[in-house]
């Protein structure tokens, strides 16, 4: 599967966040709807498309999964909203060129034919979408990124 290392400074997001166990996505997408509903409330946010953080918590696979914009600056979210920042890091770079809706087999892909040049997960491995500026939310097409840290190079 084709990938990319790039590096990314430290980030700043804010948005709705929920746990989840693999597999449910139409719970995702429920917080996918709530996020969009809201995310104009964001204060300093960047004009670029919205993202996901997830990390995995817990040994039974369940996962935290934030719906978020990038900000500026850490600020004080609005009520029903978190803030996190991510400090710098370097990320595999994976495409998911389908429907959003078929992205955990970019997910299964990425596990089967992992490590990359010799590089693991951080722990506990954080993992980020982005969407494509083409990227329809009608549609779930376009394109998304999946951005996976990686532990410190040795």
């Amino acid at each position: 599967m084709p990938y990319r290392i790039t590096r990314k400074d430290s980030l700043h997001l804010m948005g709705v966040e929920a746990m989840f166990f693999p597999h449910e996505g139409e719970k995702i997408a429920a917080l996918w709807k709530r996020f969009i509903t809201r995310h104009v409330e964001i204060p300093n946010a960047v004009n670029q498309p919205p993202l996901s953080l997830s990390r995995v918590l817990a040994p039974d696979n369940r996962f935290d999964y934030l719906c978020a914009m990038q900000i500026t600056d850490p600020v004080a979210p609005p009520d029903g909203m978190i803030q996190r920042s991510l400090p710098p890091a370097e990320y595999a770079v994976f495409r998911h060129a389908g429907p959003v809706a078929t992205i955990s087999q970019t997910y299964l892909q990425i596990f089967e034919n992992w490590p990359v040049a010799g590089r693991n997960f951080h722990k506990p491995p954080v993992f980020l979408e982005l969407f494509l500026p083409k990227y329809d939310r009608a549609t779930g097409e376009g394109g998304v990124e999946i951005w996976v840290t990686l532990q410190p190079a040795a």
